[in-house]
């Protein structure tokens, strides 16, 4: 059978009786909790400091190289210009034309200067990092003034890669060894300063391009576009600022904890939530139904069976027990609601009891007789006094007889293996 509407209500009654003080503490605390992320979240909200960028520079240099064939060949025309290679012919192309390109990004300037040095370096450096020896030549310095934002400088200068070897075998040769590995580069420094946006801000950025001699050949290796950024940021006081669950959840909680307490406290106040000893006796019954649900078995006894005396079985689980201990089956009538087992010269029987509510009995099920406690529990090993027999689910029709059921009632109700206790 299914829980009756009034289970429902019983159950819910006996837990607010039993748990409202808990409940109503539950409640209270989050409805405190909802109040205190309301408050500061959407009332006052707490603050914090942020670092506010006042003024970006960004500054962008790169090297541009090039050569120019002079000399007459069977692959390159006189004059023709090579550019952007990471290898180049000494022979034919023997000057490297270089320029440093710098600009520089920002939201506004003004008197912003850009100066660019650069210089050759050579030198002996040890497989450590050791270096033996180092000359240092400037080859070039451009200073501008009075630079637009995205306005380019260019810085220009010309390296003899013959001359530069003729420098290395010079050096080698006054000092008369070389421990390490030569190396040949160029370095550069570029300075950006000026007012931006209304700050006086300075930028230096720093930039190399190796040169390689391989006798005929020179290769040039240089970084590419280098960017550097200088902010300057300044403390600021803004309010937090919270995410979709504080900012949803606090208010959520509030309105969850006054709802649940207000009803609670309704309840209490306009309700009896205690339950009458009716009402937990069937309460006790329905959960016995559930649990030996397995045991029982639904059909109409014939009328012989109720010709023999009655003894009644206090609960649900005594006649279940009463059952198993004697071999044979728990019999509910469709008709009565009662349940009955067949042993020897006696019926056996429970009557469920209905609460008072005033709804009438639950699935169906009569009142049949007094509630559970007026009548003695009968057990397996106790004398059982014989009484009227109950007119329960007399009919002509029944097609059951007593000798069927008689000892044998476990073998009707279809269950295998109801003859052992789980």
């Amino acid at each position: 059978m299914s829980s009756a509407p009034d289970e429902r209500r019983l159950r819910l009654r006996a837990v607010l009786n039993a748990q409202s003080t808990a409940i109503l503490a539950v409640c209270l605390l989050l409805v405190a909790v909802g109040a205190g992320l309301v408050y500061t979240t959407h009332v006052d909200p707490e603050t914090e400091t942020e670092q506010r960028t006042v003024s970006s520079l960004t500054v962008e240099s790169e090297y541009r190289h090039s050569a120019t064939v002079t000399e007459p060949n069977a692959v390159f025309e006189t004059g023709r210009v090579l550019d952007g290679r990471d290898t180049y012919f000494t022979r034919v192309a023997p000057e490297l034309d270089v320029s440093v390109a710098t600009s520089y990004r920002t939201s506004t300037a003004e008197n912003v200067t850009v100066q660019v040095d650069s210089a050759l370096v050579i030198r002996n450096v040890g497989e450590e990092g050791t270096v033996y020896w180092r000359e240092t030549e400037p080859i070039a310095s451009e200073t501008a003034s009075g630079v637009a934002p995205g306005e380019t400088v260019n810085a220009s200068f010309t390296l003899n890669s013959t001359a530069i070897d003729g420098r290395v075998a010079a050096i080698e040769e006054q000092l008369g060894a070389s421990p390490g590995e030569t190396e040949t580069f160029v370095t550069t420094e570029v300075a950006v300063d000026g007012s931006i946006g209304g700050v006086p801000t300075a930028s230096t950025q720093t930039l190399d391009m190796t040169v390689t001699h391989g006798g005929d050949t020179y290769s040039v290796s240089e970084p590419g576009v280098q960017s550097d950024t200088t902010e300057r940021t300044e403390p600021e006081t803004v309010d937090r600022e919270y995410g979709a669950l504080r900012s949803f959840g606090g208010p959520l909680l509030l309105l969850v904890g006054l709802a649940g307490a207000g009803g609670v406290t309704y309840a209490r106040r306009e309700y009896d939530l205690a339950l009458t000893e009716a009402e937990r006796a069937y309460l006790s019954y329905r959960d016995d139904r559930s649990e030996f649900a397995e045991w029982i078995t639904t059909f109409r006894l014939p009328a012989s069976v109720h010709e023999r005396p009655t003894a009644e079985a206090g609960s649900l689980r005594d006649l279940v027990d009463f059952a198993i201990d004697n071999d044979t089956g728990v019999v509910e009538d469709p008709e009565t609601g009662a349940f009955h087992a067949v042993a020897g010269e006696f019926v056996y029987t429970y009557r469920p009891p209905a609460p008072a509510t005033g709804d009438g009995p639950a699935d169906g099920e009569a009142v049949a007789g007094p509630a559970p406690g007026a009548t003695a529990a009968v057990s397996p090993d106790s004398a059982a006094t014989a009484s009227t027999p109950a007119e329960d689910g007399d009919s002509p029709d029944a097609d059951l007889d007593a000798a069927d059921l008689d000892g044998s009632t476990a073998d009707a109700t279809g269950s295998d293996g109801r003859d052992e206790r789980d």
